[in-house]
C-alpha cells in the first residue's frame, strides 16, 4: 500500500495492495467436476481475509489510528464489496481523520474536480464499476461530500449492490435534505422494496419543495394504495389468472357492513366505544342530516373502506341531489380506488412482464386515473373558479402524454401565471403547450419571460425544460448561436439531461458545414 500525506499529516490518498498472505490460495487439486467446489471456497477465503483486515481496523481504532483503519476498513471492503459494515466503519474513520471538520481535506472542492469529472464521463457510459470506484476515492478527500454518496448510490443499486445502495443514497439525503433528485431516487428505492414509510417521507419532502410537481403528488398516492393492498395481504397474491383483480368487488352498504360485524358480537358497542356505530345509529335516527353521512363517508375514506364511503356519499345525494361539493367526494373516492387498483395491476406488471394481458392491464387503469383526475379537477374548477392552483393542476393532467389536450390546456395556465406561487411553472408549461401546438413564436415568448426569473436552485426542473425547449426551437429555426446558447445553460447543470449533449454535437457539425 502506498500513502500520500498533506503538510498537515493527513491522509489525502491511498493506492490499495492486497497482501497475498489475507487471501489463501487453493493449492490442492481438485475434480475438474467439483468447479463449483473451487468457486465457494475462493469466496470463502476473500470473506476470511476480509474479515482479517476488519479485526486490524478495529484495533486501530481502539488505538485511534485512524488513517491505518481507513487502510484496513479499504482492504476489507475490496474482498467483500457486499458488506456494508466495513463501508459504514471506512467513512466513521476517514471522518475522524478529519476531525469531524465537516469539509475533508485541505482545498477538497479542488481536488475534487477531476474526481468528479471521471464520475460523468462514467455515467454517460453506464460503467458503474468506475462510478463505484471514483466515488470512494471522492469520499477518501471529503467524506460529507453528498453528491459523492448520491453517485455511489446509483452505482451500486445499478449493481444490485443493495445494501450498499441504500446506505448511500440516504447518507446522500442526510447531507442535503432539500435536493429534489436526491429525494426522489431514495424514495423510489425505498417504494421498490415496500419500505412505504419513509418513501413516503422522500416524496412529501419533494412536494414541499416543489408544490407544483404532479409526479411527487402522483407517487404518494401511489404508495398509500399500495400501503393498503400490503396490509390487506393482496400484493402477495402469486395467482397468474389474477384472480382478486378480476373478480368484482361485492357491493357492500353501511348498514350491512354494520349487521355482519354486529352478528359477531356477544353485544353491540357502547355509546362513544366506536364512531363508525355512533354515526350509523345517529343517521337511523335522523336520516335527513346530511352531515351525518359526510361524517359517515369521511370515516370510511381514513379507514380506506372505499366502497362503503361511496355508499354514504350516494345516500348523501339523495338527501341533496344538487350538491356539487358531494359529487367531488365521490370523484375523490373513485380516483383513489382507481389508485389503488392501477398500484396492484402495474406491480403484477412487473412481476409478469412477458404476460402482455397485465401490461395492458396496468397501462389502462393508469390511463382512467388520469381521465378520472381530470373530471375530479374539472368539477373542482367549476365548483370553486377562483383556484387558480387546482386550475394548474387540471393543465398538468391536460397537457400531460396521455391526453394531450394543449388547446384546454393553454387558458388554464394563462389564468395560473396570475398566482405568484405557480407562476414560473404555469408559464413553462404554457410555453410548452404552444410548442406543441406548433405557435413557435409565441412559445419562444412565454420561455424567454420565464428563464428571466429561473435559477437552477430554486427550479432544477423547470430550468432546464424551459432552456431545453427554447433550445429546441431556436435550433429549427436555424438560429445556431441562440440555440447554442441555451443547450449550453442546460449541459452547466446537467449533462445527461435528454438529448442535449446530441443536439449540442449536431449544432457543431453544422456549423462545420
Amino acid at each position: 500500500m502506498q500513502l500520500s500525506w498533506s503538510k498537515d499529516n493527513r491522509l489525502t490518498k491511498f493506492t490499495m495492495r492486497v497482501p497475498e498472505t489475507a487471501v489463501a490460495r487453493p493449492t490442492q487439486k481438485r475434480d475438474p467436476q467439483s468447479g463449483h467446489n473451487k468457486a465457494l471456497t475462493a469466496m470463502n477465503e476473500r470473506e476470511k481475509g476480509a474479515a482479517e483486515w476488519y479485526r486490524k481496523g478495529t484495533e486501530a481504532m481502539g488505538h485511534q489510528n485512524w488513517n491505518y483503519s481507513v487502510e484496513c476498513f479499504t482492504n476489507a471492503g475490496r474482498l467483500a464489496p457486499d458488506n456494508l459494515l466495513y463501508r459504514q466503519a471506512r467513512v466513521g474513520c476517514l471522518r475522524k481523520s478529519y476531525g469531524e471538520n465537516g469539509t475533508g481535506a485541505r482545498m477538497a472542492g479542488v481536488r475534487l474536480v477531476a474526481i468528479k469529472g471521471r464520475i460523468k464521463k462514467a455515467k454517460m457510459s453506464k460503467n458503474w464499476k468506475a462510478v463505484e470506484t471514483a466515488a470512494e476515492e471522492g469520499l477518501a478527500i471529503n467524506p460529507w461530500d453528498a453528491q459523492l454518496f448520491f453517485d455511489l448510490g446509483v452505482a451500486t443499486q445499478e449493481q444490485e449492490n443493495m445494501d450498499i445502495a441504500r446506505y448511500a443514497l440516504e447518507r446522500a439525503v442526510e447531507l442535503d435534505r432539500n435536493n429534489v433528485d436526491f429525494n426522489r431516487r431514495l424514495g423510489e428505492f425505498l417504494f421498490e422494496r415496500r419500505d412505504y414509510k419513509p418513501a413516503r417521507t422522500c416524496f412529501e419532502r419533494v412536494y414541499k419543495l416543489e408544490p407544483t410537481d404532479s409526479e411527487a403528488r402522483s407517487m404518494m398516492g401511489r404508495i398509500d394504495a399500495a400501503t393498503v393492498l400490503d396490509r390487506k395481504g393482496l400484493d402477495d397474491a402469486e395467482s397468474t389468472r389474477d384472480a382478486m383483480v378480476e373478480q368484482p368487488e361485492e357491493p357492500v352498504n353501511a348498514y350491512e357492513a354494520d349487521r355482519r360485524a354486529r352478528r359477531g358480537r356477544s353485544a353491540a358497542a357502547a355509546p362513544g366505544e366506536s364512531e363508525e356505530a355512533d354515526l350509523i345509529h345517529a343517521i337511523r335516527k335522523d336520516p335527513k342530516n346530511l352531515g351525518l353521512y359526510l361524517k359517515l363517508a369521511d370515516h370510511y375514506k381514513n379507514a380506506r373502506k372505499l366502497g362503503q364511503a361511496s355508499d354514504q356519499l350516494e345516500k348523501a345525494l339523495e338527501v341533496d341531489p344538487d350538491n356539487g361539493e358531494i359529487r367531488e367526494l365521490q370523484l375523490e373516492i373513485e380516483v383513489l380506488r382507481l389508485r389503488e387498483e392501477a398500484a396492484l395491476a402495474e406491480k403484477r406488471a412487473r412481476a409478469y412482464p412477458d404476460k402482455e394481458h397485465l401490461v395492458e392491464k396496468a397501462k389502462m387503469l393508469t390511463q382512467q386515473v388520469i381521465q378520472k383526475e381530470v373530471e375530479l379537477l374539472t368539477l373542482g374548477v367549476e365548483l370553486n373558479p377562483t383556484d387558480l392552483k387546482k386550475k394548474f393542476e387540471l393543465a398538468q393532467r391536460l397537457a400531460s402524454r396521455h391526453i394531450k389536450d394543449f388547446a384546454r390546456a393553454i387558458p388554464l395556465l394563462q389564468q395560473s401565471t396570475a398566482n405568484p406561487n405557480i407562476k414560473l411553472a404555469a408559464t413553462v408549461l404554457l410555453g410548452e403547450c404552444f410548442a406543441r401546438e406548433g405557435r413557435n413564436d409565441l412559445a419562444r415568448r412565454q420561455l424567454q419571460k420565464a428563464v428571466e426569473g429561473l435559477n437552477f436552485q430554486d427550479h432544477p426542473n423547470e430550468f432546464r425544460s424551459s432552456h431545453y425547449l427554447l433550445g429546441r426551437l431556436y435550433q429549427a429555426a436555424g438560429k445556431i448561436d441562440e440555440a447554442e446558447h441555451h443547450y449550453g445553460e442546460v449541459l452547466a447543470v446537467d449533462y445527461e439531461y435528454r438529448d442535449v449533449l446530441k443536439r449540442m454535437e449536431q449544432l457543431g457539425e453544422a456549423g462545420d458545414n
